[in-house]
């Protein structure tokens, strides 16, 4: 569908109340449909999208990392859809654009559930390849690069960092699909979407506390992606309405790893 000009790609599965799904970085809405969409369809109907700049959405050429206007898109591509009023399901950088979503429409925001996702202000960069993606001038060479570099084997290495300490499902890297993640255009939008996270999540802290409605929050304590402890542990204590599943063992994925968990969280936010 075309929003504001823009191209986003979407897809609509499952049965029963509403909700908006929102893929983490480096990815798409693949990472949804290679198995945990299908088991929350059951229940629900979920609108998911790629996030604008990746997978087959389209992007602004000003401000398209911020998730304030990521989520503006989305949240008029699902009213359109009528989904407009349906909680949001974010995980990973996906939650912080939920959270900016709540914070910008508290009133069109009837719930959040945040699935191993940054709300917090952490220490430290993102690491080497996104600093030399982000940078404007070895940006445009490094993305030309890295698609003619990633071996097989490399992009098996990366996913199972990803899922460890547990492992990715069966045939998940042939199903998200590299080449649409190692595209020159997606490598650039990702690395500005992590690169600038930490200073929108800056200007977000402050404005939780206005956050009223239930936020159901699920985070692995294994989670090296995004620790746990830096991020939901503190979060959610600054909510007024939140809840806290810690998934004991469990990693960055539990959307893959802990289905039923995520399956029950969503069912008290629609009830």
């Amino acid at each position: 569908m075309t929003v504001d000009g823009l191209r986003l790609h979407y897809r609509i599965l499952g049965k029963g109340p509403k909700a908006v799904v929102i893929h983490g970085a480096s990815g798409n809405l693949r990472d949804w449909t290679a198995g945990p969409a299908q088991r929350l369809g059951e229940t629900h109907q979920l609108l998911l999208f790629d996030r604008p700049g990746l997978g087959f959405s389209e992007r602004p050429a000003k401000d398209g990392d911020d998730p304030s206007v990521q989520a503006a898109l989305m949240r008029k591509a699902a009213g359109e859809l009528g989904f407009g009023g349906a909680p949001v399901v974010g995980h990973s950088l996906g939650g912080a654009v939920a959270l900016a979503w709540a914070l910008d429409a508290p009133g069109e925001t009837p719930g959040l559930l945040l699935i191993a996702s940054p709300s917090q202000v952490w220490e430290g960069g993102v690491g080497t390849l996104y600093n030399l993606l982000h940078n404007p001038l070895t940006g445009p060479l490094v993305a030309r690069a890295l698609p003619l570099l990633a071996t097989d084997r490399l992009a098996r290495d990366t996913v199972a960092r990803i899922f460890e300490p547990q492992s990715p499902p069966r045939g998940y890297l042939d199903w998200v699909s590299p080449r649409l993640t190692l595209r020159p255009s997606v490598l650039r939008a990702n690395a500005a979407d992590v690169g600038n996270l930490k200073g929108y999540i800056r200007e977000m802290v402050p404005r939780y506390g206005r956050l009223t409605m239930p936020v159901e929050l699920v985070h692995g304590d294994t989670d090296d992606t995004v620790p746990s402890h830096i991020h939901s542990e503190v979060t959610v204590a600054t909510l007024q309405n939140a809840r806290l599943t810690l998934l004991p063992g469990i990693g960055h994925m539990p959307h893959h790893t802990s289905t039923g968990q995520i399956a029950a969280a969503l069912a008290r936010l629609t009830r």
